[in-house]
């Protein structure tokens, strides 16, 4: 017998919980977008995910401590500490450390690719997602949930490439119509950064593929991180849905082992940066509001694996980054192109598919020599016929009919 899933005012929180996401995971978009628009001064991304970790972990100690408290009416700090740092709290650093090399690789593929070829395949961690999946938590998927899943990873690849080719496009637009920029600090660097992305085209157009190492080593970066990406995330659903603890203990745990790898990037991604200018350079109100999207991202995340699953969780961020797509073009003045509208078709297409319900198995039983013909009996059909001896009499014709026992006349 199936457990009772939890829910809000009659509705599961298993879609409650994809709704949210996709709401927020539009917002988070939309607002990193703000924070690292022209003109602003930048801040270092990798001290926002280490501040992001760090407000995770106190948020859900709170809740933790408050929990504790309602249910027992006590808290023991010892009692705590054994809870979230005893038993198999371990194993929170298996995607602790997986989700670390997968930051640091899609960092080197970010900046080994062109921003199309990275946006592309990178898509691809929906797929591993979905064969983890079936690897880890032995789940079966029929051949039209394959097919949307392809779809939609086909589907948001284009949108993405259109964003950004958007992207590209306005600041390049930024870059010669802004004097005030161009003649900026920001501005040099932005212009400098420009002639790099130039010449680099330059080569590449002039270099077969076998010529270009930095382009099999992206390559292989993107398709390592889509991979540890799949893995972990299906091995954080595993512990959430088949070992004791609750959403926030498990979230403490994955913050705290992320904790030091999140300060080793901060260290090799923007050390010198950070020395010179300070941990906390480029912060300021907008900044704040992404992390704290960020971290209630992470929160809803965590709440979507354990009572729905990694490939739900896939279909809400597509769908956001859809939406977000569409709200860039009121607020940035992006161009919804054929590409995109291609792109949504078929993430629409594919969540449509993919939440329909599987057919039943049918399951055919070769009775031979003792099947019986099916009969009607007071409304019920398929019954078969047994003699006085109580053995399946042989049908009498070769092929199967339906015989009526009994023909009750109408009065």
């Amino acid at each position: 017998m199936s457990a009772v899933l939890p829910s809000v005012g009659g509705i599961p929180l298993k879609y409650i919980s994809l709704i949210v996401l996709a709401v927020q995971n539009s917002c988070l978009i939309i607002v990193m977008a703000l924070a690292q628009g022209t003109g602003r001064v930048p801040f270092y991304s990798s001290t926002a995910v280490f501040i992001n970790e760090i407000v995770k972990l106190i948020v859900c100690t709170g809740m933790t401590i408050h929990e504790t408290i309602k249910d027992t009416g006590r808290f023991y700090p010892q009692d705590f500490l054994n809870e979230v740092f005893g038993g198999d709290a371990w194993k929170l650093a298996i995607p602790a450390m997986l989700y670390a090399i997968q930051n640091n690789l899609q960092y080197v593929a970010s900046h080994a690719l062109d921003p199309s070829t990275f946006q592309v395949t990178y898509q691809l961690k929906i797929l591993t997602a979905a064969v983890f999946s079936v690897i880890l938590l032995n789940r079966s998927l029929p051949a039209l949930k394959w097919m949307s899943l392809v779809m939609l990873t086909a589907g948001i690849a284009l949108v993405s490439l259109e964003e950004s080719n958007n992207r590209a496009s306005q600041r390049s637009k930024d870059l010669s119509t802004d004097p005030d920029l161009t003649s900026s600090a920001l501005g040099a660097l932005l212009e400098e950064q420009k002639q790099k992305d130039n010449s680099l085209e330059s080569n590449i157009t002039a270099a077969p593929l076998n010529d270009r190492p930095e382009f099999f080593i992206g390559l292989m970066a993107v398709l390592i991180a889509c991979i540890l990406s799949g893995l972990a995330g299906v091995y954080f659903e595993k512990i959430l849905k088949n070992t004791q603890g609750s959403i926030w203990l498990r979230n403490i745990q994955l913050s705290f082992f992320s904790l030091p790898f999140s300060l080793l990037a901060v260290y090799l991604k923007d050390g010198e940066g950070v020395t010179e200018q300070g941990f906390f350079a480029g912060y300021d109100m907008l900044v704040i509001a992404a992390i704290a999207c960020q971290s209630a991202g992470g929160l809803i995340v965590a709440v979507v694996v354990k009572y729905a699953d990694n490939i739900l969780k896939s279909f809400a961020t597509s769908v956001s980054i859809v939406i977000s797509a569409i709200a860039s073009v009121a607020l940035f003045g992006s161009r919804i192109g054929i590409v995109f509208v291609i792109g949504t078709a078929l993430v629409l297409g594919a969540t449509y598919l993919y939440s329909l319900p599987d057919k039943p198995a049918v399951r055919y039983v070769d009775l031979g020599s003792q099947l019986d013909t099916f009969h009607v009996e007071e409304g019920r059909m398929g019954s078969p016929r047994q003699d006085s001896n109580d053995t399946l009499s042989t049908p009498t014709t070769s092929s199967p009919s339906v015989r009526l026992d009994r023909i009750r006349s109408q009065t």
